[in-house]
C-alpha cells in the first residue's frame, strides 16, 4: 500500500513540475514587443473593443509568448479560431505568410467596420502577399512584424496603399478625414426647398449612360440638403457628380424583403452612387436595405384644407339654434300635437275640429309664436297652457331674434377643419404627384380617423389633374412643416394658395437623413453632427427658406375667419335670407287669408264680402 502512495505521489510532482516550468516559460519567454507598446497597438488597432476573434496559425514559443501578453493586455472577450459575425475584430498571429493568408480566408465580411491587427513573428518583404491591398476589402487594417509597421490607407482613399511607419504613435487614427480630391458619385432629385435641380445632360459614366445634373454657376446650386452637401464634400476634400435617379420611381419601390426596383434605393445599394439626397426618411423600410445617416432635422406632414366659406344661405336662419334644440322643438310640438289628436277622439267635451291633425299643429305653432289663441278657451287649466305656451314663445323668440341679429351683423363662417376627424367627416381627398407615399410611415393607422386617409388619396399625373382637384373644392394639399414654414410636395400656383390654410394638426412627422455607403457612414455623420452643433443647419434652412419662400406660402398661416378689429360690411346674402322667408310667409298668410273669405262668403264672391266688412267696420 506504501508503495503505491509512493508511485502516486512521484507521478504527481512530475506532472506539476512540467506544469509549473511551462507557467514560468510562458511568463518568463520574452517578447519582441514591449508591453507599452503592445498596449498602445491594441487600442489604436481596435476602436469599438468589443469582442475580438483570435486566430493562431502556428503553436511555436514566440507565438506562445505573443499570445499571452495579447491575453493580458486585450480588456474585453476573445473567441479562439472563431468566425462569429458578432464580433469585427480579428487578433491574427503567427510565424509565416501562408498560415497568415489561411486565417484570412476564415474571416466571415471584410467590411467597413471590420478591425484587423496582423503580427508577423517573422521578417517580411516589400512584396509580400500580406501586403496586396486587395486581399482586405474594405477592412481596416495593421500589420506589425520583425522587419516594420504597414497600416492600410482608409477605404475612401482609392487606390488604397500601405504604408510603412518607423514607429507605433504612428498607427494611430487620424480623426480628420481627408478624401483627397476623389470624385463621389452622388443621386438627388427636385424636391423643393431641399435641392432646386431642373437641368440633366447625359454623360457616360463607367461605361453606362447616365442623366447628371448641371448648373450654369457654382452659385446656382441651392437648396436645404443641397448647401449641406456642398460643406460635406469641402471638409472631407471630394470631387462629386450629381446624378438623377433612374427610373420611375425617386426613391425607389420595394419588391420583397430583399429587393428594390429602381430609384435611389436602388443606385445605393447597386453601388452606381457613393452619397444620395432628396429629402429621405429615416424609416424602417429604407435603413433594412441601405445606410442612413444621423438625421439633420425633423419634419412635420400637415395639410393645406380649404379655408371656411362665409355664410351666406337660407340655412343660415337656422344657426342662431343648435341641431339639437331644433330636434327638441320639434319634438314638443309633435307630441303635443298627437297629445291633443287622441284627446279629441276620447274626450266628448273637446272641440271636434281639432280632430284634424294639420288645425292643432297650426294652431299650437301661432299660440307658440304669439299670433293667434284659440276661440275657446275653456277650463282654468287650459288657460295656463295657453300662457305657459306663449310665455315660452316669447322666450324662444327673443333668444332666436338676438342671436339672429348678432349674425347677421357679423360675418360668420363654417367651421375649420383642424383636425383628421374634421378631415374625415368634411369628405375631403388628398394626393400628389410621383411616386405615393409609404402610408403606413406617412400616417399612425392606429388612428380610426387617420386609417381612412389612404383610402382618400388620388394619384395625380400632372399639374392640370391637381389644378381640376383643387377646383372640386373637396382636395387637400400634402406637404412639410420646416421651422415654422410650410412647403408643398407639388408646385401650387399663388391664385390656388389664397382660399387654403393649414390644418393644425400633425397626420405625421419624420427625419431627414442622407443615404451612404458604409465606409462613408462615420466621417457623413461626424460632419452632420457639427452642423447641427454649431447651429449652420438652422442657419442654411432659414436662408434658403428666406430666399425660395413667397408670400402666399406664408399667408396659409394667417386665419382670414376671425374678427380683425375693422368694421363689418353687413353682406347682402344673410338679410336676403331673411327677408326671403319673410315674403314666403307673408305669401302663405295671404293665401291662407283667401281661402277664410272664400270658405265664408260662399255663394258671394269674394269682393263682395271685403265690401261687406269694410260697411261693418264703418258703421
Amino acid at each position: 500500500m506504501k508503495v503505491y502512495s509512493l508511485i502516486y505521489t512521484f507521478v504527481a510532482y512530475i506532472f506539476i513540475v512540467m506544469a509549473d516550468r511551462r507557467n514560468i516559460f510562458l511568463s518568463k519567454g520574452k517578447s519582441w514587443i514591449a508591453d507599452e507598446y503592445f498596449t498602445k497597438l491594441i487600442k489604436l488597432s481596435f476602436t469599438s473593443s468589443g469582442c475580438c476573434n483570435v486566430f493562431l496559425s502556428d503553436t511555436t514559443e514566440d507565438s506562445e509568448t505573443l499570445f499571452s501578453q495579447f491575453r493580458s493586455i486585450y480588456p474585453s472577450n476573445y473567441l479562439l479560431k472563431s468566425n462569429t459575425h458578432d464580433c469585427h475584430e480579428f487578433f491574427l498571429l503567427g510565424s509565416s505568410e501562408e498560415g497568415i493568408m489561411e486565417s484570412i480566408k476564415k474571416i466571415p465580411l471584410l467590411q467597413w467596420n471590420t478591425e484587423i491587427l496582423i503580427i508577423v513573428n517573422n521578417d517580411i518583404s516589400n512584396d509580400s502577399r500580406l501586403l496586396n491591398n486587395s486581399v482586405y476589402g474594405i477592412a481596416n487594417i495593421n500589420i506589425v512584424s520583425m522587419s516594420g509597421m504597414w497600416i492600410l490607407s482608409k477605404d475612401y482613399i482609392k487606390p488604397r496603399v500601405f504604408t510603412k511607419v518607423d514607429r507605433y504613435k504612428e498607427i494611430q487614427i487620424n480623426d480628420k478625414v481627408n478624401f483627397r480630391g476623389r470624385e463621389l458619385q452622388v443621386c438627388s432629385d427636385y424636391i423643393p426647398p431641399m435641392t432646386y435641380l431642373n437641368h440633366t445632360i447625359q454623360k457616360t459614366i463607367n461605361g453606362v449612360q447616365a442623366e447628371v445634373y448641371t448648373m450654369d454657376s457654382d452659385l446656382d446650386w441651392d437648396g436645404i440638403e443641397m448647401r449641406l452637401f456642398l460643406i460635406m464634400a469641402e471638409k472631407l476634400n471630394f470631387t462629386w457628380t450629381l446624378r438623377k435617379p433612374e427610373g420611375n420611381y425617386t426613391y425607389g419601390k420595394r419588391i420583397n424583403d430583399t429587393y428594390w426596383t429602381s430609384g435611389i434605393m436602388q443606385m445605393i445599394r447597386d453601388q452606381k452612387v457613393d452619397l444620395a439626397f432628396a429629402s429621405i426618411w429615416l424609416i424602417l423600410d429604407q435603413e433594412t436595405f441601405v445606410q442612413l445617416s444621423e438625421p439633420w432635422y425633423q419634419l412635420h406632414i400637415h395639410f393645406l384644407v380649404p379655408r371656411p366659406h362665409r355664410t351666406t344661405g337660407f340655412l343660415a336662419l337656422k344657426r342662431p339654434f343648435s341641431e339639437e334644440v331644433w330636434l327638441l322643438l320639434l319634438s314638443v310640438l309633435l307630441l303635443h300635437s298627437f297629445y291633443t289628436y287622441v284627446r279629441t277622439w276620447i274626450d266628448p267635451k273637446f272641440p271636434k275640429r281639432y280632430r284634424n291633425f294639420l288645425i292643432i299643429l297650426t294652431d299650437l305653432i301661432g299660440c307658440l309664436l304669439s299670433m293667434s289663441v284659440p276661440k275657446s278657451v275653456g277650463t282654468t287649466m287650459n288657460k295656463l297652457q295657453i300662457l305657459f305656451w306663449q310665455i315660452t314663445g316669447w322666450l324662444i323668440i327673443t333668444a332666436y331674434c338676438s342671436s339672429l341679429a348678432a349674425r347677421l351683423a357679423s360675418s360668420g363662417y363654417e367651421d375649420r377643419i383642424d383636425t383628421i376627424e374634421q378631415f374625415v367627416q368634411a369628405n375631403l381627398q388628398w394626393g400628389k404627384t410621383g411616386q405615393p407615399p409609404p402610408f403606413a410611415d406617412f400616417f399612425d393607422l392606429t388612428n380610426p380617423h387617420a386609417a381612412q386617409l389612404p383610402n382618400r388619396y388620388r394619384q395625380v399625373q400632372n399639374s392640370t389633374q391637381l389644378r381640376q382637384f383643387i377646383m372640386q373644392g373637396n382636395y387637400a394639399i400634402p406637404g412639410i412643416i420646416l421651422d415654422t414654414f410650410f412647403f408643398p410636395t407639388d408646385y401650387i400656383s399663388n391664385e390656388d394658395l389664397k382660399n387654403y390654410r393649414l390644418m393644425r394638426e400633425p397626420v405625421g412627422h419624420f427625419y431627414a437623413v442622407f443615404a451612404v455607403q458604409p465606409w462613408l457612414l462615420k466621417p457623413i455623420n461626424r460632419i452632420i453632427l457639427w452642423l447641427k452643433e454649431t447651429g449652420i443647419v438652422i442657419w442654411h434652412l432659414r436662408d434658403v427658406i428666406r430666399r425660395r419662400d413667397n408670400y402666399n406660402l406664408r399667408e396659409v398661416l394667417v386665419e382670414h375667419d376671425k374678427y380683425d378689429g375693422h368694421v363689418q360690411v353687413l353682406g347682402l346674402m344673410p338679410l336676403g335670407a331673411g327677408f326671403s322667408l319673410l315674403l314666403v310667409g307673408m305669401s302663405i298668410a295671404t293665401f291662407v287669408f283667401y281661402l277664410e273669405l272664400r270658405r265664408t262668403a260662399k255663394t258671394t264672391s269674394v269682393s263682395n264680402r271685403l265690401r261687406d266688412i269694410d260697411k261693418k267696420h264703418d258703421a
